[in-house]
């Protein structure tokens, strides 16, 4: 690999970011910006209007979060993968 991916798929992939020194801040950053998400919520159409074309949403509970999509197991494990790199780094 050359450089910082693009794109971050798995837990694992923040684990091999973590135990390098070049890129352990920045993958720190990553995962405290999955962590500070607010995509709890999202919003479902149910219908669209034919005349209007406007659409009739509801907001329901978002069933793959950033963090379940990364493979944590919840936000919570991000942020003690975090602190347990901050002990580390001490």
């Amino acid at each position: 690999m050359k450089g910082y991916p693009k794109n971050i798929a798995t837990k694992q992939d923040f684990i091999n970011l973590l135990a390098g020194n070049e890129y352990r801040a920045q993958a720190i950053a990553d995962m405290q910006a999955i962590a500070d998400l607010d995509d709890d919520k999202a919003t479902r159409t149910i219908s669209i209007d034919e005349e209007t074309g406007e659409a009739v949403t509801e907001e329901i509970d978002n069933p793959m979060p950033l963090w379940k999509v990364k493979s944590f197991e919840s936000r919570e494990d991000i942020i003690n993968l975090i602190a347990a790199q901050e002990v580390q780094d001490e």
